[in-house]
């Protein structure tokens, strides 16, 4: 029994040991940097070079790490149950074979799990701190061919915007901007967008004068999709597929998402003037004490969630209001769950694009399973929702007034950009491995990972979001002008 003891205490302590510590994290701006010479600026962008290709090897190294180590856990668990590890010297035998084999490959797949993800943070890290050198490098007038020599230009201001760090480590391809005839939504095909609407009548309780101050849209700056399946109970073998697909968008720059946001409220405002209302912009109201005061968000608001990054804009930094657990969207503008607002009905409206189009498919056949990824340069209008707080009234709630889509996924465009996919990513090890797990009974594992870049136009793109915009605008025009007390 001693023995045991050992070697499970001999295999936790490998656990605890074989982790390496991440790296000291890449700045992206350095205080220093103006003090750099055109020659270290070149020589610091050679180092960023090196470290770019050693974490792209990484990734590889650790993806493949993790597989050999879940493929390791399969074939511990079939060898647990077929006995074979009881050969090694009864009850002994077999509890040493099955501590000492399922920790070592819990190890390896952690271990390559979280070697992976740190080489991916640093490559973002070192694409985010080359761009920010190479801008500097440009700007100064240095030379490639003879960094040596004095910069043309020493006294040239180096401009930064203000993105994420996922969107700041994407370079910016040299694009045409979006037409003034597609940001006023003139472009716009016809869609069928199907919404709820509750409480309308709460539109007309300020003698149909509404306050529409922002508008937030969100937009997706990379993300995963991942699908898989396993041979079922009575098949034979132990079959397992999978497939997953990594995405970035390259293009989208704090102006521009800004941009589109301004166009969406801009297009709303003027729907429902249209509709016979009067409403009220933030150049209107932002000098009211109660739009002064309000807490913003130090924009723009970056998130991820359901395998996606997304980056959400207002029209305007002053515009991207702080929410809050109470109140949401309206948390700056009420007080005791009223409005604070006694002139007009608040409006905030909220978009949300996808781009590109990605999902995930599995299937499992009578002597097979399968798992595909699919990424496409289309774009889909995710969610989109009107939200209004109007002057307090004693009634039954039913939902959040408002309008809404009622569809998780509307196509409003099918190309948006160009669509690049990236060298095969998937690790060698499950496909070497799957001869050995036959031996037990385990069956194959197949698993493919493939990246893509989606490098968008920005007047395709934008055409994509002015459609799904005007489109639903119309509909909430439509709420507004049937909207009775």
């Amino acid at each position: 029994m001693r023995r045991v003891r050992f070697a499970a205490s001999s295999c936790l302590l490998l656990t605890a040991t074989v982790f390496a510590q991440a790296p000291a994290p890449i700045e992206r701006v350095k205080i220093t940097d103006n003090d750099l010479s055109c020659q270290a600026k070149y020589d610091e962008l050679q180092g960023l070079d090196k470290i770019i290709a050693e974490a792209k090897a990484t990734q590889s190294s650790g993806q493949t790490t993790a597989t050999a180590g879940q493929a390791a856990g399969v074939a511990a668990e079939v060898a647990s149950r077929t006995g074979l590890f009881g050969s090694l010297g009864g009850l002994t035998g077999h509890l040493f074979g099955t501590v000492a084999s399922k920790t070592a490959a819990n190890v390896a797949e952690q271990q390559g799990q979280m070697t992976a993800a740190q080489a991916v943070e640093r490559e973002k890290q070192a694409l985010a701190r080359k761009e920010h050198l190479t801008q500097m490098f440009l700007a100064k007038g240095c030379s490639a061919s003879d960094p040596s020599a004095a910069a043309k230009t020493p006294d040239a201001t180096i401009t930064t915007a203000a993105l994420t760090p996922s969107a700041a480590a994407s370079p910016l391809p040299a694009v045409a901007e979006a037409s003034a005839e597609t940001l006023a939504g003139k472009r716009a095909t016809p869609l069928t967008v199907a919404v709820e609407a509750i409480n309308p009548e709460d539109l007309l309780g300020s003698g149909k004068t509404l306050v529409i101050p922002t508008a937030y849209v969100t937009l997706v700056t990379e993300g995963r999709v991942s699908a898989s399946k396993q041979a079922g109970a009575f098949q034979q073998g132990n079959a397992t597929a999978r497939a997953s697909a990594n995405f970035r968008v390259l293009g989208i720059d704090k102006a521009y998402a800004q941009q589109l946001a301004k166009a969406a409220l801009d297009n709303l405002i003027g729907q429902l003037r249209a509709a016979g209302y009067t409403v009220l912009t933030y150049a209107d109201v932002k000098d009211r004490d109660l739009f002064r005061s309000a807490a913003r968000e130090a924009g723009p608001k970056a998130d991820s969630e359901g395998g996606l990054n997304t980056l959400t804009v207002a029209p305007s930094d002053e515009q991207l209001f702080q929410s809050g657990f109470n109140g949401g969207l309206f948390s700056e503008f009420i007080s005791g769950g009223k409005t604070r607002i006694g002139d007009a009905t608040l409006i905030i409206p909220q978009y949300s694009f996808h781009a590109p189009q990605a999902w995930a498919e599995s299937s499992r056949g009578y002597k097979s399973v399968s798992a595909t990824t699919n990424v496409v340069h289309g774009m889909n209008m995710a969610s989109a929702r009107v939200t209004w707080l109007g002057q307090p009234v004693s009634r039954m709630m039913r939902g959040i007034p408002g309008v809404a889509t009622t569809k998780p996924v509307i196509n409003v465009s099918e190309k948006v950009g160009n669509l690049s996919q990236g060298a095969d990513a998937s690790p060698t090890a499950a496909n070497a491995l799957s001869s050995a797990l036959s031996n037990f009974g385990g069956g194959n594992i197949q698993r493919t990972v493939t990246n893509y870049e989606l490098a968008i136009d920005r007047e395709a793109f934008a055409a994509g979001v002015m459609n799904g915009v005007q489109n639903f605008n119309a509909e909430v025009a439509k709420v507004a002008a049937a909207a009775k007390s």
